[in-house]
């Protein structure tokens, strides 16, 4: 039996100390509970469960809804942009209903209500909570029904010549580090993966320093997810959002229900603050999501919108085609690509925020 278990650590080309040795035979401890120091696996990991916060969770969504709902749903999407905005730019806004026509440069902030291009000119309607005006411009904007935004421009009574549209966006800043290292996945697809290959990704997860693992749905047949985290995942934190293949569920997504502990299923999308930074998990994702400060397009009703971008993330997780590691602002967006194509899981450390694409061989 010793013979056996110092074989497989030389063949991953650790050694094992004595007093480690004996534990393992004896059952005390699984390979997946040993701190690989160097070369030499020394003693076993005694750690706390990582210590999180849940920033950002939606469980409850609207079966109905009234117009007043409606209207607060939307008012709730207005005033958080635009405190948002209000905090950025620092500029003495002016309500719409307030606007004169001394052809005095100005702000204002609203809702895009209305998008037209005519001879050359493009017109956007812009509506506040005291009415409406249309703003014209001179050439294209790069800009969307619904929303919402600062313009600077010259009042002249009942419409406004637009100068520039200017979105929330994410402030530019130092990267945040933290402690500890994370390793960010999606695309699992269970129910479709070879077998081999979803038990060798968990088996390797189980040998990295990583204690936590981030994972933007998809993963396909919960059942089997909950098993490998079960046989790899004893001594790590696991935290799980839907995707399209996991919850037939209007966007965003309440959370899947799982039985481990050790999983924290949260919504589709989510937020949590754990070791210093901030991870936000989505599973569809485009930077304009940053500059907008919006999760996109909700399909239903709630108390309030909850898809405004309220706190900056240090790191987005999402689901992509392919493997990737790009930065916006000092933000890092990552992808591991898909168990059924090309899977690449990206392991960050907090402590430098280095990332590292890793091919499971």
């Amino acid at each position: 039996m010793k013979e056996e278990v110092v074989r497989k650590f030389l063949q991953k080309g650790r050694l094992l100390s004595p007093d480690i040795l004996e534990k393992l035979v004896s059952g005390q401890i699984d390979e997946t509970m040993v701190l690989y120091d160097d070369l030499v696996i020394t003693n076993a990991r005694q750690k706390d469960k990582e210590e999180f916060t849940i920033l950002k969770n939606i469980t409850k969504k609207k079966e109905e809804a009234s117009a007043e709902d409606f209207a607060k749903f939307y008012r709730s999407k207005y005033e958080k942009t635009v405190s948002i905005l209000a905090t950025r730019l620092q500029k003495d806004f002016i309500s719409l209903n307030k606007v004169d026509n001394f052809r005095n440069e100005i702000y204002v902030t609203g809702i895009v209500k209305d998008v037209q291009k005519k001879d050359e000119k493009f017109i956007i309607e812009l509506e506040d909570l005291t009415g409406s005006g249309k703003i014209v411009f001179d050439g294209e904007q790069d800009v969307d029904l619904d929303d919402v935004v600062a313009v600077r421009c010259v009042s002249a009574g009942n419409i406004l010549f637009g100068k520039q549209i200017i979105y929330p966006d994410v402030p530019l800043r130092q990267p945040k580090t933290g402690s500890g290292s994370a390793c960010f996945i999606s695309g699992l697809n269970l129910h479709e993966a070879a077998k081999q290959d979803a038990e060798k990704f968990f088996r390797w997860f189980s040998e990295q320093h990583a204690d936590l693992l981030f994972v933007a749905g998809d993963i396909g047949d919960k059942d089997v997810f909950e098993k490998y985290v079960n046989i790899y995942c004893s001594q790590k934190t696991i935290f799980v959002i839907p995707g399209n293949k996991d919850k037939d569920e209007e966007y965003p997504q309440t959370p899947i229900i799982f039985d481990n502990k050790n999983i924290v299923s949260i919504s589709n999308p989510g937020m949590v603050e754990v070791n210093g930074l901030v991870i936000l998990l989505i599973h569809n994702f485009n930077t304009d999501m940053l500059k907008k400060r919006y999760l996109g397009r909700s399909k239903c009703i709630m108390d309030e919108d909850e898809l405004v971008l309220d706190i900056t993330p240090d790191i987005v997780c999402h689901s992509a085609a392919d493997s990737q590691v790009t930065n916006y602002k000092s933000i890092t967006m990552v992808t591991s690509g898909s168990l059924l194509a090309d899977f690449r899981p990206v392991v960050i450390d907090f402590g430098t925020r280095e990332a590292q694409q890793n091919k499971i061989e």
